[in-house]
């Protein structure tokens, strides 16, 4: 049971990571949820270009592919979230949750399946160094993101 209870509690973290759309909302920042999603991915674009210095040429082929992946694991995400909505189900049987543990866990791999098979993809327009300094500078990001919008909810007088 305590096996189950963290890794219930690791799902929980992972889908925290993939929640920035909440926590902007949350902190009540300006504009329309999807400006400020543009915001967002233009920032993380931006971030993502300038830490690995692509020229046009590497840019041109790599953002498609970046998207293709980017796609396909929000896709994963989408069914890990729904798999944990599912799993707040205190009524479940030990067989149910043990089932939904081994999907969890399945979906986990495919995601870094995606992400294992995307960047030999990415080897063919990047330098090995560029491949890892696209996985660092997107944990780097999200760091930086949640960081920021922390510190502006902390401006914010209670009850707003």
């Amino acid at each position: 049971m305590i096996v189950m209870k963290k890794s219930l509690l690791i799902a929980t973290f992972f889908i925290f990571q993939f929640s920035l759309f909440g926590v902007c909302q949350r902190h009540g920042m300006d504009g329309d949820p999807q400006e400020r999603m543009e915001k967002m991915e233009a920032a993380r674009v931006a971030y993502i270009t300038n830490r690995l210095n692509l020229n046009s040429q590497q840019a041109q082929q790599f953002w498609p592919l970046f998207n293709e992946m980017e796609a396909a694991k929000k896709q994963i995400r989408k069914q890990i979230r729904k798999l944990v909505v599912e799993n707040k189900n205190t009524e479940s049987t030990d067989d149910q949750i043990k089932a939904d543990l081994k999907k969890f866990f399945t979906l986990r791999q495919e995601e870094l399946d995606v992400e294992k098979s995307y960047s030999e993809k990415f080897m063919k327009v990047l330098s090995p160094k560029q491949v890892v300094d696209l996985f660092r500078s997107e944990k780097e990001f999200t760091k930086m993101l949640i960081k920021r919008i922390r510190g502006k909810g902390k401006d914010k007088p209670e009850g707003d």
